[in-house]
């Protein structure tokens, strides 16, 4: 197994925040190539002082779009999160997990549920 490549995203974004989806884009465009080409990932966290889910979603939750959760779940290691914002990351990849197994389904259903709120 290839030796894993270390992000910090703190040093990424260049922030103490991880709230925007552009930020978390850098993320997903840092990480992705590498744990497609099958390379183990370590994610850090530290010097990050917030988190919100659409960062996750945009970082992490759409890997899960071209790499099965399974190989997501295994090479790709997140260190340094606070317990706070666990339940955030987990949400992240249930939903995308969910989302892209059957994006029509899952689209349907949210428009059975809601309704069309454009």
């Amino acid at each position: 197994m290839n030796e894993p490549v270390f992000i910090k995203i703190a040093d990424l974004i260049g922030k103490p925040r991880a709230i925007a989806a552009a930020d978390g884009e850098m993320v997903f465009k840092e990480v992705y190539p590498v744990l497609k080409e099958g390379t183990p990932v370590v994610l850090s966290f530290g010097g990050i002082r917030m988190v919100i889910t659409a960062f996750l979603n945009a970082a992490i939750g759409k890997l899960y779009r071209d790499i099965t959760g399974e190989e997501v779940d295994r090479l790709l290691v997140v260190t340094e999160l606070s317990e706070a914002f666990h339940p955030a990351l987990e949400h992240s990849k249930t939903w995308s997990k969910a989302y892209y197994a059957d994006p029509e389904r899952l689209e349907r259903a949210i428009k059975e549920e809601y309704g069309d709120e454009e």
